[in-house]
């Protein structure tokens, strides 16, 4: 599947997938690497974790099951529900529970490479696109608080625009007690750094920009990401904030982000954060 969407400014953001789902599906019932890489590909596997990520989309907008399918063990997600969804959507790849159990030998394998799926391949790939999509943008020197405040709107507005969003905190709630979903959040997480940090590194090399001693990119985009999270997740509760405003495409994520450069940002004087803060309440 594959959508383009374009915002009221013409912004495009293609609904994408890797063209390998191999690193994402890893625990399918094949000795070989080979063999596995391949069976990742193959389009049944694919049509199952579709049919899961539909299940989980109509689950999270409210036409599927009750509050209580929302717990640890994805009930919603068992294999005869899997397969049915598959057969409604698929029938002309003629799915059978042979052939589910053909890929996972246990129904655990099956969560574990969907949960992996539907936060990286799916969800996070739209971080992707949208940070591939604006690093010309950014890298101008012409209206960058513009562009900062129009690349964080972008972001937020997707937590309000996917399901799969709130699938990543079912995720999160789980993964104390759930080393599947520990992982794939690992996965995920891993994915979304590597996009953003190359993100930052090309905007602060085009800007010739050095970090305060002590700073590093991972600390800026940790911190950041986390910034963001923080505020989707007030978003989702309906809070009546002043976080994202329409009219102007900014956010209280943009401000968040221009303050952390510039407190991060060496301007010559060579002092950490902890130096420089220190200095500033003493003057």
């Amino acid at each position: 599947m594959e959508l383009d969407r374009r915002n009221a400014e013409g912004l495009s953001v293609p609904y994408e997938e890797p063209d390998d789902l191999s690193g994402i599906v890893t625990n399918l019932a094949r000795v070989t690497t080979r063999g596995r890489q391949k069976l990742a590909n193959d389009p049944l596997t694919k049509a199952f974790l579709v049919s899961a990520l539909k299940l989980t989309e109509e689950l999270f907008l409210g036409s599927l099951g009750t509050a209580d399918d929302v717990r640890p063990t994805m009930s919603y997600l068992s294999r005869p529900k899997v397969l049915a969804q598959t057969i409604a959507d698929s029938p002309d790849l003629d799915p059978t529970p042979g052939k589910f159990r053909d890929r996972w030998s246990a129904h655990q394998h099956f969560l574990a490479d969907f949960i992996s799926y539907a936060l990286t391949a799916r969800h996070w790939s739209l971080h992707i696109a949208l940070s591939k999509s604006v690093e010309e943008m950014l890298s101008s020197a012409e209206a960058f608080p513009d562009a900062v405040h129009r690349v964080a709107y972008e972001d937020l507005k997707l937590v309000l625009e996917l399901p799969a969003y709130r699938f990543q905190l079912l995720a999160v709630a789980s993964a104390g007690a759930d080393s599947v979903a520990s992982d794939a959040l690992s996965k995920m997480y891993a994915t979304l750094s590597e996009s953003w940090t190359a993100l930052y590194a090309q905007v602060f090399r085009a800007h010739n920009v050095r970090f305060r001693p002590g700073i590093s990119l991972e600390t800026f985009n940790i911190i950041l990401q986390s910034t963001a999270e923080g505020l989707g997740m007030r978003l989702l509760a309906g809070t009546d904030e002043p976080i994202l405003d329409h009219e102007t495409k900014s956010s209280i994520l943009g401000t968040a982000a221009m303050g952390l450069y510039l407190g991060f940002v060496d301007p010559g004087d060579g002092l950490s954060v902890e130096e420089a803060a220190q200095k500033r309440i003493l003057e």
